[in-house]
């Protein structure tokens, strides 16, 4: 956002909500807690900036983790049962984005039991119902056996794909079950090339996009 304001800009004025990823992509329960306030607080100021360079109100402050770590030293293992997460670095960090304004849309029609039961509607910061995971393919060591493309089509048609974030239990997910999907998707510079194909396939699943306001 420093290196590109224009094009940042130009998505605020087409209608895009900009949110905070955090400065630097840190995994959270590796840093400090003042790097944690520190690399909320920064993007923080260069989002409000471009949007008062923008002329457009800034509609909602909304703050994801990278790789969903909520520096709660549970590594983004949110439904993992056998780790237990430090409660007192979570509510730290949960506080600062309540102190700053960050609030979480609402997602009343998303209707999975492992995301209530991780309590991932009652916290500040929001995570995804699917992972799109093409992103693995571009790792030396790809996780969940995603070693190309193929099979990254092949998890998305999945009753129920493997998750990263830990057992999800036997429930039903994934366009199998009338629960609107948090979509998670990245375009890397080495997959934006598959970025249109993997539009196409959510639209084949019979995904209607909604905006979130």
């Amino acid at each position: 956002m420093e290196q590109r304001p224009d094009e940042i800009i130009d998505c605020i004025q087409q209608g895009f909500i900009i949110a905070n990823h955090s400065y630097t992509h840190p995994a959270f329960s590796k840093i400090s807690l003042e790097q944690a306030k520190e690399e909320i607080e920064k993007t923080d100021r260069i989002i409000e900036e471009l949007y008062q360079t923008s002329g457009i109100k800034r509609p909602a402050k909304w703050f994801r983790f990278p790789y969903g770590d909520k520096g709660d030293l549970k590594n983004g293992e949110v439904f993992s049962l056998w780790k237990r997460g430090d409660k007192k670095r979570k509510d730290y960090i949960q506080n600062v984005l309540q102190n700053l304004g960050y609030t979480q849309p609402i997602f009343n029609d998303v209707s999975y039991k492992f995301m209530r039961k991780a309590r991932l509607f009652t916290d500040i910061d929001w995570s995804w119902t699917f992972d799109v995971m093409e992103w693995a393919v571009i790792m030396k060591k790809p996780p969940l056996g995603l070693n190309g493309m193929p099979s990254v089509y092949n998890r998305m048609q999945k009753i129920r794909p493997a998750d990263c974030r830990g057992f999800l239990g036997f429930e039903k997910r994934w366009l199998a079950s009338p629960s609107a999907e948090i979509v998670l998707l990245h375009d890397h510079e080495r997959t934006n090339k598959d970025f249109n194909n993997i539009i196409d396939t959510l639209l084949s699943l019979s995904l209607n996009f909604k905006d979130p306001l």
